[in-house]
């Protein structure tokens, strides 16, 4: 099972592949904002992630371009696990 690691303190979680980033956060107990209800039509989960997510779906693109550094985060309902992977939220 893939290893999703909270920043900064390394605190990690394994999750089945397919799981978005969103449910692994919600289940490690991080907070996190979410006013759509993981709908995908806000940007309140966006994460700063590395290593093995899904490719960036057309969808979340949209909502990415309205971030001022846009390629530094990935939104955490739309944003799937692969592998192992890191991330890190600006409030953590």
């Amino acid at each position: 099972m893939p290893r999703v690691t909270f920043l900064p303190d390394a605190a990690a979680l394994d999750v089945p592949t397919g799981t978005p980033l969103l449910a692994a956060v919600l289940r490690a107990g991080r907070p996190i904002g979410y006013s759509c209800r993981g709908l995908g039509v806000c940007v309140a989960c966006r994460l700063r992630v590395e290593g093995e997510v899904s490719p960036v779906e057309p969808a979340e693109a949209r909502l990415l371009a309205g971030l001022s550094e846009p390629g530094a985060y990935r939104i955490a309902c739309l944003c799937k696990v692969q592998g192992d992977c890191r991330v890190r939220a600006d409030y953590w």
